[in-house]
Formats: C-alpha cells, structure tokens, sequence
C-alpha cells in the first residue's frame, strides 16, 4: 500500500511517489526526465528535449481557448541529496522512503527532495486534468540545484510561451516576484612554509556554536560569521605578536554562513600568554556585538608541542588574515523598492588549505546585476593586492520585480477569490531560476508559487501535507484565468 494512500489530489501523491522512486540528484536526472517523456507519450502530448537535457511537455489548449497566450508552467528535475549522520544512502541508486508525520511528510533520514518534486508532480497530475485552458508548456529543468545547467542552457526558441510560473517557492500564500542573482569568487593564495622553529609552539584556536544559515534568505539577520570572526581575531593577535598560520579552515558550503572556524598557529613561546589574552579579548568584544543573534558562540584555545604541519611563512600569513579581513562580507545594500529586502550581499563562505594554496570561496548576491559585478571586481581588485589568483563560475542574474505584472494581478485576484484575502508578495534575496529565464526569454513575465514546506536541503526536509491541494487547485484556476 502506498504511504500516501487517501491523501488528495490522488494524482499528484502518485507522480510524487513515482519522483521519489527514481535517483535523481542533480548531474543524473536522466532517468527521471525519461519518466516525464514517458508520460507525455502515454497522454499522447508532445515532447522534446534539449540538448543540455531539459524536458518540454506541450498540452494544447482546450477548445475554444486557442487564442490564450501560451502559460508555462516550470520546475527542475534534480534534488539536492543529503543523509542524517550515520544513515546510509546512495542517491544515485536508492530511492527515498517517504513517511507521513502528523501533517507532514518527511523521507526516512534523508532529504525529501520535495524542492522540487512536489512542484514536478503538480505538473504531471496538470498534464493529465480536464479542464479549460490555453496551451501550457511544461519545462522541466535538469541540476538546478548545483549550478542552473538547464536555465544557463535553455535556448529562446525551445519554449513559445511568455508567461511563466515558476513551481519552487517554498511558502504557501506567497507570490514571489524577484530573486537575486548570483556569482561564485574563488581565490587562491600560493604560501611559503619554513621548517618549525626551536622555542616556538603551536596554539590551536577554534570558534564554534555560531547559528549558521543560509547565505541568502538568512544574511539579513546579522548572524557572525566563523570566517570573518577567526580573521577578526588572529589580525588583533598578530598585531600584538607576529606569528606563523600552520592551518585554517571553516564554513563547508559557499551558499552557508560558516557556523565555525579554526586556526593553528606557531609563534614564540614568551609570546603565548599575550597572544592568548588578544584572542580572549577580542572573543568577548565579538560575543557581546553578537549576543542575541549568536548566543551559543564559544572560544577554545587548546596550546600544544607540535605543530601539525610546517608552518607557513609570517608574510603570506599576514596576507591570510589581511583577506580575511578585508574581503566583504554581510548586507551591503538593501533594496530601495522593496521595503526589508536585502539587494546585495556577499558571504565568506569557506575557508581552507589544500597542500600548500590557500582557498576562499565566496557567494556574492545581488538583485541588481551591475551591483552584482560591482561587488564581484572589489573581490577581484582585494585578492589582486596579496598577489591572489581569482577564479569565477558562471553565475546567475538577478530577477527585477514587476509590480505592474498582468500574471501577478491575474493571480492576485484568483487567489483573493479562493481565499478571500490577498497573497504576501515577496522578494527573495537567493537564486532561482527566474533570473536566468528572464535574461534567455525577452518580455517574459514571471511569478513564483508553491505549497509549504520547510528545512529543505537537510535531512528534517518536510512538506505540508494540507498546502499541497490548495496550491494544486490555485495553478488550476490560475490557469482557467489566464486562458
């Protein structure tokens, strides 16, 4: 028997059962977009793919609806995988376990990958319902979730539609109407090390108990970051009592506000005890500037015999700690039309050394794409200074908001009928999709929509169960409008 046996609308629990059942993390949705083109085949509609793997699905319109624009309705194919400590899981071979938790569904120690299934399934059960509309195409997307190939490859003419509602929100009752784009900046910093010193040892500082979060919908709460706090401290040491970096780490994920960080460093002996009482110092002047946005946060310093490794030489760890400071970091703008909304941002997501380089990974956020690259040639023009070498992804722009939106007020007005109150219309200061569609798609107006859930990209992923046939039922009608 199905775990989702009695819940409503049947059809999309089925096409969500069937998502979950395939592998589909992102870089292998081969199997899964092979799924929807099997579908689209069983109902007999038209099908395609690109070359970078997308999935097209055309419904004609139903009849006397012909001359209604053409409505895509999107989302993305892929999953991010992530398994709760000590759970194995191989997401390219297992499928997901779902079960039902009171009101919600979660998956059995892994993530759900309801961002985006659910919004794949709203679509296949639409591909197949009865009712009055205009043409609609369905663009399923492919590795959304580690780089946007499929937005990054979609090409204008592989799609006729130029309204577009896009199924990964996460909030019900919430019409999103702006994102920010996105660019990666990499830095590298080639370092000396010398051979260990006789009457020098080594301190091992470490910074735990920050919050964290997410580098975008959660920069604008102030939370420290255990990058930017390590350098703040080894810089105030450093100009008490030069001193060797022997290793450095923190953050694990440039979209992750680094909930730690930690350095080993090597200095003199009969310098330990100022040193020491630098880095204390500074820890209380930070903890008290963080105390209710990071209470937890916590200072240990641990002195040993031996360093770890060679240490690396006083000038190219003076150049470290001069990045770490100097690199931006937080809110650098707020926007001027969307009252709370954070428009720039930029976030020293990890830290580390590998072999003998140093690596910074930042994630530079922006609605404005010349901000955006504003903020990107501060980096560059910073690392340029230590003699750093830069490297740069591709990124994602940015999505304007249209407040004078024809979609957004057919969709406002449809879902005030439904429940007799009006939508919250938002910006989010993250990526999606949006921004790359309305670069490879002139004059395309977009919304964002989707049903509740919660903790995605983490194994406490959950979906909410009652938003599902209410977000179902407002595309439909959505749809019923705009045709």
């Amino acid at each position: 028997m199905s775990v989702f046996q009695g819940l409503k609308p049947e059809k999309v629990w089925k096409q969500f059962e069937a998502i979950c059942n395939i592998p589909h993390p992102s870089g292998h949705e081969q199997e899964v977009a092979q799924y929807v083109v099997n579908e689209a085949k069983r109902l007999g509609l038209a099908v395609k793919r690109d070359d970078v793997g997308n999935v097209c699905v055309t419904k004609p319109a139903a009849k006397g609806h012909e001359s209604a624009q053409t409505v895509i309705l999107q989302g993305h194919l892929d999953m991010v995988g992530v398994a709760a400590p000590g759970v194995k899981h191989d997401f390219t071979k297992d499928p997901i376990k779902c079960k039902i938790d009171g009101k919600l569904v979660k998956a059995e120690g892994t993530t759900l990958g309801a961002d985006n299934g659910i919004g794949g399934a709203i679509m296949l059960a639409l591909m197949e319902e009865d009712f009055k509309h205009g043409e609609i195409e369905f663009l399923f997307t492919v590795n959304e979730e580690a780089g946007m190939d499929g937005a990054h490859g979609l090409n204008a003419s592989f799609v006729k539609g130029r309204r577009l509602i896009n199924l990964d929100t996460e909030e019900w009752g919430e019409f999103y109407i702006s994102c920010a784009g996105g660019g990666d900046s990499v830095i590298t910093l080639p370092v000396t090390r010398e051979r260990q010193k006789i009457g020098f040892t080594a301190v091992h500082v470490k910074i735990s108990g920050l919050k964290g979060g997410h580098s975008g919908v959660d920069i604008n709460l102030g939370r420290g970051s255990g990058n930017r706090i390590i350098g703040r401290l080894l810089a105030a040491a450093y100009d008490i009592n030069t001193f060797h970096i022997v290793r450095i780490s923190g953050g694990n994920k440039r979209n992750s506000i680094a909930d730690g960080a930690e350095a080993e460093i090597f200095i003199p002996v009969n310098n330990v005890d100022s040193v020491v009482k630098s880095l204390n110092s500074t820890a209380e002047i930070v903890k008290r500037e963080l105390a209710t946005t990071d209470p937890g946060m916590k200072l240990s310093i641990e002195t040993k015999d031996k360093p770890s490794d060679n240490p690396i030489s006083e000038k190219d760890s003076k150049k470290i700690i001069d990045l770490l400071v100097a690199l931006p970091h937080g809110v650098l703008a707020m926007s001027p039309e969307v009252p709370g909304l954070v428009e720039t941002s930029t976030n020293i997501g990890v830290v580390g050394i590998e072999k003998d380089t140093v690596k910074i990974s930042l994630l530079t956020r922006s609605a404005v794409t010349s901000a955006l690259d504003a903020l990107k040639l501060q980096i560059r023009t910073i690392a340029h200074f230590v003699g750093a070498k830069i490297e740069e992804p591709k990124g994602y722009p940015g999505w304007k908001p249209n407040i004078n939106s024809e979609l957004l007020k057919i969709s406002k007005e449809v879902f005030k009928k439904m429940n007799g109150k009006d939508p919250a219309i938002k910006a989010i200061h993250a990526g999606l999709e949006c921004g790359l569609f309305g670069e490879k798609l002139p004059g395309v107006d977009m919304l964002s929509i989707g049903p509740e859930m919660h903790n995605v990209h983490s194994p406490a992923e959950e979906l909410d169960i009652a938003s599902i046939p209410k977000t179902y039922d407002l595309i439909k009608e959505i749809l019923k409008a705009l045709g």
